[in-house]
Parts: C-alpha cells; structure tokens; sequence
C-alpha cells in the first residue's frame, strides 16, 4: 500500500468519526425513549381529543400546557397549526406555521411553508407567500403537486408584478 493511499484511508476514517459524532445522540438511549414516548402519548392524546370531537377545548388546553412547558414543541405547533385551519382562524394558524417553520430543525413539517403560503394568502400577504412557496419546492417530490405549486406561484408572481 502507498503512502498516498494510507492518507487517503486515515482521512477518510476522521471523517466518518467526525461525522459519527456530529450525529450521535446527547442522551442515553433509555432516557431518549422515556422522555420522547411520555411526550408523545401526551401530545397524541391531546390532538385525539380534539380530533373526536367529544372534548375539543381540553385538548386544546392540554397542548397549550405542554407550550408552556416547552415552547419550542414543533409537534404542537403544527397540530395547532392544523386545528386553526379547520376552525378558519387564520390569523392563528400563521402564527402556529410561523413557529412550526422556526423551531423545525429537522424539516419534518416541510409542507408548514405551504401552508404558511396559503394563510398568508388569504390574510392578503401574496408577496410574503412566495418565498415560503419556492422553499417548499426544494422539499416536495411529487411531480404532480411541484407542477401545480409552480402553476400558484406563476400565477402570484404576475398578479404582484414580480
């Protein structure tokens, strides 16, 4: 083996040993778990009560105190996203999409930019829904959605003379 080869190999070894760290997880895995189930069946049980209609408010409440708790919950955000959207309380759900995009880090919810788009669209913000729609291109695959999401945003680029 060369000695060119032998460097090539060590930095592609600290490479994959950087990376490895970058992502590995903070917590143990046992904590992880606890603490991501326990939040998670809360959250479920909340947005069940919402979605059944028997209890819509407590639910509701239920989400808003794990908010309290942790303000930057994305799942949260973007059931309460959703629910202002069913309720037509649009104002509400811009906020709601507002955070959801601010605190995704991950982009789980890429679709928030969508409707983030569409809310502000109705609110009659057209020029602030076009950044948010060319976002959510770089994220949709579907062929048909990309095609028809390009139509909206051709369709609001010329109506704002842009």
């Amino acid at each position: 083996m060369s000695h060119r080869s032998i460097q090539v190999v060590l930095v592609c070894g600290a490479l994959l040993l950087v990376i490895g760290l970058i992502f590995a997880p903070r917590l143990p895995k046992d904590k992880r778990v606890v603490e991501t189930n326990l939040l998670t069946l809360e959250i479920n049980e909340a947005v069940e009560l919402v979605q059944n209609g028997e209890n819509p408010m407590q639910g509701i409440m239920k989400l808003r105190e794990i908010l309290a708790q942790d303000s930057t919950q994305v799942d949260v955000h973007w059931h309460l996203a959703q629910f202002s959207i069913t309720s037509r309380q649009i104002s509400n759900a811009e906020m709601r999409f507002e955070k959801v995009i601010q605190y995704d880090s991950e982009v789980k919810y890429p679709t928030a930019f969508f409707w983030l788009a569409q809310t502000k669209m109705q609110l009659g913000k057209d020029q602030e829904a076009i950044p948010l729609l060319t976002e959510y291109l770089k994220y949709e695959q579907d062929t048909v959605v990309l095609n028809g999401v390009k139509r909206m945003l051709n369709q609001l680029e010329v109506d704002n003379n842009i």
